[in-house]
């Protein structure tokens, strides 16, 4: 597939203060890079002693870069993480944006029954700015430990979004969350309660023929901070 038979279905959501979309395509890497020396150096400024902070700045460094690395070569286009802390916390979550051609395997309607009948999650269908689209939950438990600590679990929320303007292109984003104990339960279902609101927020933003709304309009405002 080349550059410009690749999925180009943009669009535009609102992101949490503190999080940042950063691009996970093979193309993308010389300004992921960048994104990821603007995050080192706010976290870990030049000030701090150079022996002790810059092991920090390598470590920093290596597990943005890698995380977004390994989710482009699995195919996704672009992986919002929280990079800054809000009110000193940073929350365990992530989301994983792709963009599908599914080289007209199948109709639109019949695409989501299937994800509606996957007996292993629970799913849902919806309407994402007007097209239609199946939200799925799961829990896997990723580890199992040992003398009375509690399991960590990964919750995942995932949207399957058509996108009507273009033929046989999916729009799929990904939200995964960690938790262990009832409290990080808690808020574990509370930012899947946050996902599912930036999903509200959602707009395809090159429909043709159609002019932004005012919501695209701020959307696109909040981006370009």
């Amino acid at each position: 597939m080349t550059d410009t038979d690749a999925p180009q279905a943009a669009f535009l959501i609102a992101l949490p203060p503190g999080w940042l979309r950063m691009p996970a395509r093979e193309a993308d890497r010389p300004l992921l890079r960048e994104m990821v020396e603007a995050i080192v150096d706010e976290a870990l400024p030049a000030t701090l002693p150079r022996d002790t902070a810059e092991p920090w700045r390598g470590e920093l460094r290596k597990r943005l870069i890698g995380a977004v690395v390994e989710a482009g070569d699995a195919g996704a286009s672009a992986v919002y993480l929280p990079v800054r802390a809000v009110n000193g916390v940073t929350v365990p979550a992530s989301i994983v944006e792709s963009e599908i051609d599914d080289d007209g395997i199948g109709e639109p309607g019949s695409v989501l029954a299937d994800l509606l009948a996957d007996g292993e999650r629970d799913a849902t269908s919806h309407t994402v700015d007007g097209a239609l689209a199946v939200r799925t939950d799961s829990t896997t438990v990723r580890f199992e430990p040992r003398d009375g600590w509690p399991a960590v679990t990964t919750r995942q929320i995932v949207y399957t979004v058509e996108v009507p303007h273009r033929e046989g292109r999916w729009i799929v984003l990904s939200f995964s969350t960690a938790s262990g104990d009832t409290p990080s339960a808690a808020l574990s279902d509370a930012l899947v309660s946050l996902f599912d609101a930036l999903m509200s927020t959602f707009r395809f933003a090159d429909v043709p023929g159609v002019d932004h709304s005012d919501l695209e309009r701020r959307l696109a405002q909040i981006h370009s901070l």
